[in-house]
């Protein structure tokens, strides 16, 4: 999670310099371990990060509104109209609009990663394939046999 979050928030525009940059890694990775925080506990949230980098909740509040404004100012607008909301600019609903477009990427790398589906056509000539090569290998393995009977093996 942190590779892919690091990897959007430099790609939207966020200078990887602020410290928001860090929080909303952060934000992410919990957000990705524990629903109870992306159901809306967003200041437990601050609150949890705050511990973490032994600063105010207050603070990472603001540099994490700091961070996105930056990207929704600054950034590469494609980019940010993909990954960020940008009619409701609150830094939970940043947070969470964030956060499932990153599962909705790792879900599409998924899914090009799997086999396609076996359709009718397709099935019937892979079936084909498996078969003549099970029927060579069989051949095969008939002249191997047929040569150790004869060498008295």
């Amino acid at each position: 999670m942190k590779t892919s979050t690091v990897d959007i928030l430099l790609s939207i525009g966020i200078p990887a310099g602020v410290k928001g940059f860090n929080y909303i890694c952060d934000a992410m990775e919990i957000f990705d371990s524990d629903p109870y925080y992306a159901d809306g506990k967003i200041c437990a949230l601050y609150h949890d990060i705050a511990q973490k980098h032994n600063t105010t909740s207050s603070r990472v509040e603001r540099a994490m509104r700091h961070a996105f404004e930056t990207a929704l100012l600054k950034g590469a607008p494609e980019k940010v109209d993909y990954y960020l909301d940008q009619v409701n600019t609150q830094n939970s609903n940043l947070l969470r609009t964030l956060y499932i477009r990153i599962k909705q990427d790792q879900q599409r790398k998924v899914e090009e990663h799997q086999e396609p589906v076996c359709t009718s056509k397709n099935c019937a000539i892979r079936q084909q394939i498996y078969q003549e090569v099970i029927d060579h290998l069989a051949q095969e393995l008939d002249l191997v046999i047929e040569k150790f009977s004869i060498a008295g093996i």
